[in-house]
């Protein structure tokens, strides 16, 4: 009977882990989900396999893919201004909350990356800038946005696998 929870347990375990993971997809923060997951986890087998070093781990990953997305969700060109960082940070969350009901969760993402784009060329155009200098910084944001994106995204698959390989130890 052991062994049998023990296997139901990781296989909850993982599948909320996934659900995690594909929750980057509608803009939820799913490496705090993958992190809950653990801590749930732990403390149900009193922290035998997930310990307080793992939970610190996966802790510090959560919060820097978070740091990441953010910093790079602003990080348009080089140097940008302070209006263009805040323009493209705006966009981006006002273009994830409109594109979420399209597209059933990828509508977050391409609504978040449409947004990037535009509230960084706006703010461009509105300092004076011209429109080709526009339509680069905004790609320059776009590609932030992406980049954030991707790299949340793997961190959310490594915190998957530390969780659910330290588990299953």
């Amino acid at each position: 009977m052991g062994l049998i929870l023990h296997v139901l347990s990781l296989l909850i375990l993982a599948a909320v882990c996934l659900v995690g993971s594909a929750s980057l997809l509608f803009g939820l923060p799913g490496t705090f989900v993958i992190l809950a997951a653990g801590l749930v986890y732990a403390w149900a087998t009193g922290f035998a396999a997930l310990g307080w070093s793992t939970l610190g781990w996966l802790t510090a990953l959560a919060v820097g893919g978070e740091v990441i997305e953010l910093l790079s969700a602003g990080a348009a060109g080089s140097r940008p201004s302070r209006r263009v960082t805040i323009g493209a940070l705006a966009g981006g969350i006002v273009g994830g909350l409109v594109g979420t009901p399209l597209l059933f969760g990828i509508g977050s993402l391409l609504g978040a990356l449409a947004g990037a784009f535009t509230g960084a060329a706006f703010a461009v155009m509105s300092e004076g800038g011209s429109v080709d200098n526009a339509l680069a910084t905004g790609l320059a944001a776009l590609r932030g946005r992406l980049f954030g994106f991707v790299a949340k995204a793997g961190i959310a698959v490594a915190m998957t696998l530390i969780t659910i390989v330290a588990a299953a130890r």
